[in-house]
């Protein structure tokens, strides 16, 4: 934190959650961390009180939700975090750093439910637009790039996709 770095740390557990809550307190005591975007990904378990303690140090939550393929489970609680006002952006690493199709993880934030189609993460569903926007433009905050990256604007690197529908419909 003394030196500026950026900081990102993976949790899986509500006891990982709680840990590194902790250790970001103690960290910014010392050294204020909010304009460093320090954060936690993954967080499928994590609680509201441990959210609260994240936003209040200025720390972000990047959600990976590779639970999409658990028969049961469910998580992270997306609408909780999103509802919570903490820098939330989202990814698709699987935890054992493979990829998911964002396509999928996107299915599974709009719909609550698990590669069977079962409904595991009922009551934390997002919108379409809000799964985009996680994808998009929130990330840029993790990366200290907001002015470069998320959004169509002029002056902002970008990648296109074209879609062969529309991602509203």
């Amino acid at each position: 934190a003394k030196q500026g770095w950026a900081f990102q740390q993976h949790s899986l557990s509500p006891d990982e959650d709680k840990l590194t809550a902790t250790t970001f307190e103690a960290v910014n005591a010392v050294t204020p961390i909010a304009d460093l975007h320090w954060s936690i990904a993954h967080a499928p378990r994590i609680d509201k009180a441990t959210i609260d303690r994240l936003k209040a140090v200025g720390a972000g939550i990047a959600v990976h939700p590779f639970s999409y393929l658990n028969a049961a489970g469910g998580g992270p609680p997306l609408r909780m975090i999103l509802d919570s006002g903490i820098h939330a952006g989202a990814g698709s690493d699987a935890a054992q750093i493979s990829t998911i199709d964002p396509w999928l993880m996107i299915y599974y934030m709009v719909t609550g439910k698990n590669a069977s189609g079962v409904l595991v993460n009922a009551g934390q569903q997002i919108t379409r637009m809000e799964a985009l926007r996680l994808y998009t433009v929130e990330n840029g905050w993790f990366l200290h790039e907001e002015d470069k990256l998320g959004s169509i604007e002029p002056g902002k690197l970008g990648d296109v996709v074209v879609l062969s529908g529309d991602y509203f419909d």
